[in-house]
């Protein structure tokens, strides 16, 4: 009996000791309860404040994750969670693109004119972001299934948030279809990691070594049914093809969280978990998952370009080119024996601001002059002289062309895949780095398609709508940092390499 008191007692001072690591978690969960409890009033007072108590507490959080200091070096949350320097740098992620999902949000004509469900959808906002820093944190296999099925349900839901247009329905049922497949198969596979090693911590040497003494073909099922999981979370082929319908029937903001926070959350935990092939005895024994990986990075590449090509949508021809960068971002993570983690972090930012600044472009045309088609842009340009602009750095960014940092990002990239290859000879890189170069010129013809129609096509309306200040404001903040990290990156990579040196 005092053998358990004793046990029981040393579990809760551990609780204790690790709860600081989880303070931006926490502070997330307490605006989210603030949010459904004063959604119960019908005050239209209250309603009009929820979006800027949501904003309230995803700055709070933000400004908390710059700052630090809010951990003690060497604790953990029960060996579930890991608050270093990748999970912060994670978390500042996730609270801009929560903070520039609400911003848009308050712009979106739709979810303004919501009757009901208002403050749920702030509130699944909040807890989506909570999920994506859990993702972020985790190091045990367990949480990670967790914290992608708290992503997972407050994705599902918001998905839903316009129910009453059949396209949001169908897109919401397929996602949740396809989801639980993928959760059950990710499920599956890491039952078999644990039945293998008799661990759930896949950051432990014993993990890895224990796996290394296994069958090596139920290592290789196991690890390709965990990552089929990974792969559903940040749209990767083959396990993209829910992406297109709920890009086309979720509301414009959610689409602009889909294609940056779970995408990045999704890479933060595979960056993890092949962080032990960096060991070369390591990577040589599990050369069949690197070569799965490989081929999963060219096959994304592929389908995500070459099927946008074909696209006469603007939201689904987004929906693709998300899958494309996806597609990138597992290039960059074999780059082992480089210095590629700074490399995919800054990418992941320059990313955020390109997608939410054009999503915001797509939502003013889709709200005010009900754009839903490529052919629906023409002669826009020339009326909105400032709009074509704007649309024209992000797409030129998106595509990754000087001067803006979506250049800078894939020089990055490509630069550690060329120093691999040259440190381990393998052709499998060599063919992902000439793939990912001539790609990017696959690219360039579908994204110049929305430029092409904006500034060469005549539209013969002479209907002028006023932009307001507040969508200005919002297309120049997304369009600076893209300016500026093309001409200065060292700004934002020297940041994130002293967060990176940070262990905790």
């Amino acid at each position: 009996m005092n053998e358990q008191a004793a046990q029981l007692t040393q579990v809760i001072d551990s609780i204790l000791a690790g709860a600081g690591s989880l303070l931006p978690e926490l502070l997330l969960t307490g605006f989210f309860l603030l949010l459904v409890a004063l959604d119960l009033f019908k005050s239209k007072t209250l309603q009009r404040l929820l979006p800027w108590l949501a904003l309230t507490g995803l700055f709070s959080t933000l400004i908390i994750q710059i700052l630090g200091g809010y951990t003690s070096e060497g604790v953990q949350f029960l060996n579930l969670l890991r608050s270093d320097g990748l999970a912060r740098y994670g978390g500042i992620l996730f609270s801009v693109a929560g903070i520039a999902t609400v911003l848009l949000s308050l712009q979106n004509r739709r979810l303004e004119n919501l009757q009901e469900g208002r403050g749920e959808y702030y509130a699944l906002l909040l807890m989506l972001v909570l999920g994506l820093n859990l993702m972020a944190k985790s190091v045990n296999l367990l949480m990670v299934f967790l914290a992608i099925e708290v992503v997972s349900i407050a994705s599902y839901i918001l998905t839903l948030t316009l129910k009453q247009e059949k396209r949001a329905v169908e897109a919401g049922l397929k996602y949740v279809l396809y989801g639980t497949l993928s959760a059950g198969v990710m499920l599956y596979g890491m039952s078999f990691l644990y039945g293998l090693t008799g661990s759930l911590d896949y950051t432990l040497t014993a993990f890895w070594q224990s796996l290394l003494e296994a069958n090596p073909l139920m290592v290789t099922v196991a690890a390709l049914l965990v990552f089929a999981g990974f792969f559903f979370k940040i749209s990767a082929a083959p396990f993209h093809f829910w992406a297109p319908d709920v890009y086309q029937g979720a509301p414009m903001p959610v689409v602009a969280l889909f294609s940056t926070g779970p995408k990045m959350a999704g890479i933060l935990v595979i960056l993890r978990f092949v962080a032990a092939f960096a060991d070369p005895a390591i990577a040589g024994s599990f050369q069949d998952i690197q070569l799965f990986l490989g081929i999963a990075a060219l096959v994304t590449l592929a389908v995500g370009n070459f099927t946008a090509l074909w696209q006469q949508t603007p939201r689904r021809l987004m929906a693709f080119s998300s899958v494309s960068h996806a597609g990138f971002l597992l290039m960059a993570l074999l780059a082992f024996g480089t210095g590629y983690t700074s490399s995919v972090l800054f990418y992941m930012t320059v990313l955020l601001f390109m997608n939410f600044g054009m999503f915001l472009f797509l939502q003013f045309f889709e709200d005010e002059l009900q754009v839903k088609t490529l052919a629906g842009f023409e002669g826009l340009g020339r009326h909105y002289p400032f709009m074509g602009v704007m649309a024209l750095l992000y797409l030129l960014s998106l595509t990754g062309l000087p001067p803006l940092a979506g250049f800078m990002g894939k020089l990055l990239i490509f630069s550690n895949v060329w120093e691999a290859y040259t440190l381990s000879g393998q052709r499998l890189l060599l063919a992902l780095l000439v793939a990912g170069i001539l790609l990017t010129g696959v690219a360039l013809f579908y994204y110049i398609k929305i430029p092409y129609h904006l500034f060469f096509k005549r539209n013969q309306t002479e209907e002028i709508l006023v932009i307001s200040l507040s969508n200005k404001l919002l297309l120049g903040l997304f369009a600076l940092p893209l300016l500026v990290l093309f001409f200065k990156p060292d700004l934002l990579l020297h940041w994130i390499e002293r967060l990176l040196a940070q262990t905790l």
